[in-house]
């Protein structure tokens, strides 16, 4: 029994796998997770230089050894070292079962919005345990001194989303980031406000493939047809 097996918080990722599994190779793929196992988070200082525990780092491996290796992959990243560290050992686990990784780029929309007043990150738990509700409000246009969210929405899919559909191959697309990127894909993608169940735990995320133009979601065990203007 490996830490993958025993550690309850793989749930979520072992989901996107088995779906992976399932989706015809010959389509393209983009991966979101959210970065792997870390120590709980105290201050802002905490949420922009901690890194992820050894746990979280031989987990990631595991995770990207299980990932089929049938698409090559280009990695997308936020710069925080939590998500850099999940990145390379997802990196390692699917390089060693005979994987191509193509590329690792670091992608500023993925740490989160721009802002002018840090202040504004009071209203957010350095933890994250209020991130559903900070991304609701946020949205709602209750904070000031933040990018508007409808305009990192728009970034947000350009980066994401809209690069996969751009994709003329069965390139996959693996994304990693943090909660607060996460829940903001969600609420877009879901085109309603956030419930605390939307919430994903370490390597936690969603998948999104391309059949006959048409974007499918998935996430938290379930398909979703796409707006193809997104």
């Amino acid at each position: 029994m490996t830490d993958w097996d025993t550690e309850e918080w793989t749930y979520a990722a072992k989901q996107l796998i088995e779906w992976v599994a399932s989706v015809d190779s010959q389509q393209p793929l983009l991966l979101m997770f959210r970065h792997s196992h870390r120590e709980i988070l105290h201050t802002y200082e905490d949420t922009m230089g901690q890194g992820l525990t050894e746990l979280g780092k031989r987990v990631s491996v595991e995770l990207g050894r299980k990932i089929p290796t049938t698409r090559k992959v280009h990695i997308f990243l936020s710069v925080v070292p939590r998500c850099v560290e999940t990145a390379e050992a997802i990196s390692e686990g699917f390089s060693a079962e005979g994987g191509e990784i193509v590329d690792m780029d670091g992608i500023a929309t993925l740490i989160g919005p721009e802002y002018t007043d840090r202040a504004v990150w009071n209203n957010l738990h350095p933890n994250g345990e209020n991130v559903t509700e900070f991304v609701n409000q946020w949205a709602g246009g209750e904070y000031e001194g933040i990018e508007p969210f409808d305009e990192f929405s728009v970034r947000l899919m350009d980066d994401t989303v809209k690069r996969l559909v751009n994709v003329k191959d069965n390139m996959m697309h693996l994304h990693v980031t943090h909660d607060l990127a996460m829940m903001c894909t969600k609420r877009i993608l879901f085109n309603r406000p956030l419930t605390r169940k939307d919430r994903v735990p370490f390597l936690g995320g969603l998948g999104i493939t391309v059949n006959d133009g048409k974007p499918i979601l998935f996430t938290a065990g379930e398909t979703t047809i796409l707006d193809p203007s997104l």
